[in-house]
């Protein structure tokens, strides 16, 4: 199993992994069912100590970390978003799903909706109709379609621009065109940067693996069609890598959003 190999590679080179949210499924699946289904991969990453940040999709992750009554060890270094020091750079470790604006308590209810129904499509198919990313991106676009369809309404097409127009002209940022979604979540990250909150942005939640410029770096995902994930050396070098048969393979990937 390729992530198993993974896992073999992070332990010979001394890693820490940090599993960037979305782990489960839970929005689709029942917990009991995991943990019952996963529990050989769960002692060992509790075994690596990995440190896990929910997602989205892992809605009830805190439940299962009851600190009183954890439902598996691993759960006890289930962490929210954090700040870590790496070389001579502040590191924020997050899912992502905190700057999305379309992560609302209204999107969230139509997930469970729609992967109730995708569950129940699975178990009498005895086949998985949707993946994950699948799933992710149906959400995604339609919220974002909604989304266009509002701002237009109010006649406010350049909303999204104007969240900017305090950065300079010249920044990157500024002159990309980007879907409005991802557009205001690069600019929230860059906006919390130069508040001086981090000097460097580590995330998942869109799946698209890789970087854009030297502060912001996406893991990627492995429900795709490539796994991919970020090391960071202890100088605070971030790279960005896929994973397959052969072992690690660069991915020279630079976001366009």
């Amino acid at each position: 199993m390729l992530f198993h190999s993974f896992l073999d590679y992070v332990e010979h080179e001394n890693g820490q992994l940090v599993i960037a949210g979305d782990l489960f499924e839970l929005l689709r699946y029942p917990a009991e069912s995991i943990l019952e289904k996963r529990r050989p991969l769960l002692d060992r990453l509790a075994r690596m100590e990995s440190v896990y940040i929910p997602g989205n999709h892992d809605e009830t992750a805190d439940e299962l970390a009851d600190p009183r009554q954890p439902a598996h060890p691993f759960f006890e270094r289930t962490a929210g978003a954090f700040t870590k020091t790496i070389g001579e750079k502040r590191f924020k470790f997050m899912h992502g799903h905190e700057v999305d604006p379309l992560i609302t308590p209204r999107v969230q209810s139509l997930g469970r909706l729609l992967g109730s129904c995708g569950a129940a499509l699975e178990f009498r198919s005895g086949a998985c109709l949707l993946s994950n990313d699948q799933i992710t991106e149906i959400l995604m676009e339609v919220g974002e379609q909604m989304l266009r369809l509002w701002r237009a309404l109010a006649n406010q097409l350049n909303r999204a621009a104007c969240e900017c127009r305090h950065l300079a002209p010249a920044h990157p940022i500024a002159s990309m065109n980007r879907r409005i979604r991802m557009h205001r979540m690069l600019t929230r990250y860059y906006e919390d940067k130069q508040r001086d909150f981090y000097d460097v942005a580590i995330v998942g939640h869109t799946h698209k693996a890789g970087g854009f410029g030297n502060w912001y770096f996406n893991s990627g995902s492995w429900t795709g069609k490539s796994n991919n994930y970020l090391r960071i050396s202890p100088a605070g070098d971030v790279k960005v890598f896929d994973w397959n048969q052969h072992g690690p393979q660069p991915n020279h990937t630079t976001l366009s959003v």
